[in-house]
Formats: C-alpha cells, structure tokens, sequence
C-alpha cells in the first residue's frame, strides 16, 4: 500500500464517525420523511399500518386554514427582520464610537442570545403577566386603566413575541455589525471629512454600503429563523389565541405530536423547506443589486 493511500485510509478513518452521524441522523431521517410525506401514517402505529396517498397531503395543505393561518403569521414575524437589523446597526456604530464600558455593554447586550429559549420565554412572561407583571402595573400607575393582557389578547400577542425576539436576537446582530464595522477602511471615513462631509451622509453613503454584506447575511439568518421558530410559542401561548400565534414551525410540531399525523407533517415541512429555498434564492439573486464587496 503506497503511502498516499494510506494517507486516504487515515483521513477516511478520522471522517467516519461524523459521517455514519450525518448519515443516520441527517441524511436518512431526511429522506425517511420524504417517503412519509407521500402516505397517511398514524405515528402510535408501527411501520405495517403506512398507507400510500400519493400527493394528496400537499394537496390538502392549501385547502387547510391552520396552514395559511401560520404563513400568514410568519410572514407578520418577517417584517420585524429589517427593524431588527436597524436597531442592530444603529446601536453598533454608536457603541463604535468612544463608548464608556463599551465591553460590558456588548456582553449585556450578547448574554440573551446565550441564554435558553426556556429561561428567555418565562422571564417575558413574567414581564407582560396581565395582572401581576411589571409592565403591567408601570402602565397602571400613569393611569392606563386596561393595560393590554398581551399573550393572551389576539390582537398584542404578535408584537409581544415580536419584542421578545428582537431582545433576545439583538446581541447577536451587534457583534455581527460591530466586526463588520471594525473591517470599514478608515481612510474613506477621512476622505469624507475632508470634502466636508456630515455624520448622516458618511453614515448613508459609507457605512451603509460597506456593512452590506454583514447586512445580507444577517438577512439570510433572520428570515430562516423566523419560519423555523416555534419553541416560544409552544411555550408562552402554544399557538393560541385562536390561531393568532400560530406558525409554521409550530404547527408542524402540533401535527406531528399532538394529532399523531406524521405523513401531513412531513409534507407540510416540505412545503416548509420549499418556501424557505425560494426566499433564500430571492435574496441571493437580489443581494447583486445592494451587496458591496471589498
């Protein structure tokens, strides 16, 4: 045996155990339920009761109001993206500035994002309790008399979400834009200044189009993100009012292991995965047009 190809069986070797993972963990349960998509199967049964129906669960998929309820209401969460991505970067070209206790500021700001779906979830809960929360009674004693009972109203839990997401994600995206501000040749800020130039116009004309491609990809994360979330939903409302809260990612889950359909599951994550490529490529097609590279 030559020594290349003992340096082939070596490097084969060291693999093997992350590709036997990715294979039994990833690859088949990837296909498994692209099979199962294509059958009615109840998931208490066991393999012999799968039931072969062809298309018909993606079929019914678009005739199901729960379904276009949890689009609809993924597609509310994306247009709290961009307002995310402006408070990101507002506050990283502030902080990259001359800043007292700039370190202790990121690390406040970052811990969110460190900490639990669980711990994140039940301290917004606590937060916006109706009765006995915080925020609540600060809303009292100015004198709103009927302070919203946000997770528990139709109308507020959207935007109660929504606030919980942009805090927790918010330390992410910092230090995202706080690196990519950090690579902005300060030879351009000092042109600018030279030809007299304000701090808003370096901000449009400089920063903004530099900082674009941290910009796309923290674009990229945050819509792929926002059609998966689904773990502070099932803990803080559980879909509900109604199906006010419902979404995608939520509902898969509901299907799956709460109505014990897991051939309408799998084909409603197919769907899922399908929207998911066409966004993704929207923007990658669409990124030529804004995305300035160095």
């Amino acid at each position: 045996m030559s020594s290349r190809t003992k340096e082939n069986v070596c490097g084969y070797l060291f693999i093997l155990p992350n590709l036997i993972s990715f294979i039994v963990f990833t690859a088949f349960p990837v296909l498994f339920s692209l099979v199962i998509s294509v059958t009615d199967w109840d998931m208490l049964s066991d393999l012999s009761s799968i039931k072969f129906v062809g298309l018909q669960n993606y079929i019914d998929i678009f005739s199901d109001k729960w379904f276009i309820d949890s689009i609809l209401n993924n597609l509310w969460f994306l247009l709290i993206v961009p307002v995310q991505m402006l408070m990101a970067l507002m506050l990283s070209v502030l902080m990259d500035d001359k800043v007292i206790g700039k370190a202790f500021i990121k690390t406040a700001f970052f811990l969110p994002y460190v900490s639990s779906f669980v711990a994140v979830a039940l301290i917004w809960f606590q937060l916006l309790n109706p009765s006995e929360g915080p925020v609540n009674n600060i809303l009292k004693s100015i004198g709103i008399a009927n302070p919203p009972k946000w997770f528990g109203s139709s109308y507020w839990v959207k935007p109660s979400i929504a606030m919980m997401m942009t805090w927790k994600n918010l330390g992410y995206n910092i230090i995202l834009y706080t690196a990519g501000l950090q690579g902005i040749p300060s030879s351009l800020y000092e042109s600018a200044d030279v030809d007299g130039a304000s701090a808003v116009r370096k901000f449009i004309s400089i920063t903004v189009p530099m900082i674009s491609p941290v910009s796309f990809f923290i674009l990229i994360l945050s819509v792929i993100n926002t059609f998966l979330m689904w773990s502070n939903i099932q803990i803080l409302t559980q879909g509900g009012p109604g199906s006010s809260s419902t979404v995608i990612g939520y509902y898969i889950y509901k299907v799956a292991f709460s109505n014990s359909k897991m051939g309408y599951a799998c084909a409603i994550s197919w769907v899922l995965f399908a929207i998911i490529l066409i966004f993704t490529l929207f923007q990658w097609r669409g990124q030529k047009k804004w995305v300035n590279y160095l």
